[in-house]
């Protein structure tokens, strides 16, 4: 409900019970996460109980805002019961703000929770990230150029070769291509014996190489998995399978 609504006409029972809501959710964030909000409209909203702690997914909130408006942003600290939420104007993020406070949706387990909203100035991502990273898990941010970036995008040819169908395949969500072995989704194994032709992309060389220099990674890795996901695109929380592999695993996100 919008503050500077109140004072216009006397709030019904359950009015009261949500605000009295929000605000423990306000203060709560203030006391156990640091969290500071704000009594303005910004662009910039963070969703209490809207989190990975409390079992709700990126695919079940992302829908759930973006009736509000063109979400710009939307990151979810692991383990933390809330996420922030950022909207391309202030305009999208009021609505947000009016429309989704104390709307009821159900996590994971088929339980109902309640979301409530409250404006935040920005979303303070990194100081949470690096509280939250596991161990051995390093982040590295602009690790490659903008130019190698785009030379990297345009690198992937996604028009369908019938020659080398097995280098492509179609998921649920989203397309990939392997190079150097193939990953076998359905039984979630590499077969080490059967390398795929021409192994990794010449364009890769230049930049592993340069890691290897600069000791992000200690081996130059032999398999590439490239996934494209669409806008709004995700998978859900899951593990992934470690024994088709080494210990040294690098993810690189591009075009985001």
């Amino acid at each position: 409900m919008d503050s500077n609504h109140q004072s216009n006409y006397k709030l019904s029972k359950t009015e009261k019970k949500f605000l009295r809501k929000q605000i423990k959710a306000r203060h709560t964030l203030l006391r156990h996460e640091g969290i500071e909000t704000v009594s303005y409209a910004t662009q910039s909203l963070i969703v209490a109980n809207g989190g990975l702690g409390n079992r709700v997914s990126r695919n079940q909130l992302l829908p759930v805002l973006e009736k509000c408006g063109l979400v710009d942003a939307l990151l979810m600290p692991p383990n933390k019961p809330y996420s922030f939420v950022r909207y391309k104007t202030v305009e999208e993020s009021k609505k947000a703000y009016d429309t989704l406070n104390g709307k009821e949706i159900v996590d994971d387990l088929g339980q109902k929770i309640i979301l409530y909203l409250n404006f935040v100035e920005k979303a303070q991502w990194k100081e949470l990230g690096l509280q939250a990273l596991p161990p051995g898990l390093m982040v590295i941010e602009e690790i490659i150029s903008s130019e190698d970036e785009k030379m990297l995008l345009e690198s992937v040819n996604w028009t369908e070769d019938t020659d080398n169908h097995n280098f492509q395949k179609s998921l649920k969500h989203r397309r990939v291509k392997h190079f150097g072995y193939e990953f076998h989704y359905e039984n979630n194994h590499v077969d080490k014996d059967k390398p795929l032709p021409g192994g990794l992309p010449d364009i890769c060389d230049s930049i592993l190489e340069k890691w290897l220099k600069e000791g992000f990674i200690k081996h130059k890795p032999d398999q590439l998995t490239v996934n494209q996901y669409e806008p709004g695109h995700g998978i859900p929380a899951h593990v992934d399978t470690h024994s088709a592999f080494e210990d040294e695993i690098v993810s690189l996100s591009l075009g985001a």
